[in-house]
């Protein structure tokens, strides 16, 4: 298995986004993407809290790693909630957050908000998580088509993130991968400005990850986009499982 990430601040003055990827020989590949929001360096914080739970809590990857995932997911909007309520100036800081764990032959994923896992296999591409906003819930009821949603005004308007409120619940997919198929985790700032064609074609193009990434990063922000640029690349080699 190979990975590779980036983050960038773009355009923004800053960057809320934090990039994770642990891979311990005993266990398998853990990657993550967290966009935060709140500003002030809220977002900031809340991102990284995000992520240092999701660290913490998959240190030890038991029978059912669907569960530690869930359970980090959990406690990382326990932190942000309480993060917030002592420092009011932390009030209304919140997190996306996408996470996966790799197995040789599939990998299991949870996610909240809008940042997403897409999965390019046999030439083909296909987002594997379902962002939680606004408009995609247009979408999902026929009000709206994907194209529309790509302009909405309230695109941005996320209905489901970490630190929103103390019970919430994660989405978790259980996916089956074969060797060369590649992942994407990434913030909106990359997924906003490029569509799925446009990812794609620069997979087609690049075949070295850290090329790969940059090429990426490089295209959103072509592309106009005024976020955060964050994104994980893994690949499936083949071979025994990690």
């Amino acid at each position: 298995m190979r990975y590779s990430s980036l983050s960038e601040k773009g355009r923004r003055p800053n960057n809320e986004d934090v990039v994770f990827t642990r891979f311990d020989p005993r266990y398998p590949l853990i990657a993550a993407v967290s966009d935060g929001m709140g500003g002030h360096a809220a977002g900031e914080v809340a991102s990284r809290i995000s992520i240092e739970a999701l660290d913490m809590w998959t240190r030890e990857l038991v029978d059912a790693p669907q569960n530690v995932l869930v359970d980090a997911f959990f406690n990382a909007n326990a932190q942000v909630i309480s993060a917030a309520e002592e420092d009011h100036k932390l009030s209304g800081m919140g997190a996306t957050l996408v996470a996966a764990i790799f197995y040789h032959d599939h990998f299991i994923t949870a996610n909240i908000g809008d940042s997403r896992l897409y999965l390019v296999s046999s030439g083909e591409i296909r987002q594997v998580t379902f962002d939680h906003s606004y408009v995609q819930e247009l979408v999902r009821r026929g009000f709206l088509t994907a194209e529309e949603a790509r302009n909405h005004p309230r695109k941005n308007v996320i209905t489901r993130c970490i630190g929103s409120e103390a019970s919430f619940e994660p989405d978790v997919f259980y996916t089956r991968w074969n060797p060369k198929d590649l992942v994407i985790l990434c913030s909106d700032g990359l997924c906003d400005a490029l569509r799925e064609e446009d990812i794609l074609a620069l997979v087609q193009q690049k075949t070295e990850l850290d090329t790969l990434c940059h090429a990426l990063a490089k295209a959103a922000y072509d592309k106009g986009s005024a976020d955060n640029i964050s994104l994980v690349l893994v690949r499936n080699e083949g071979g025994v499982e990690l």
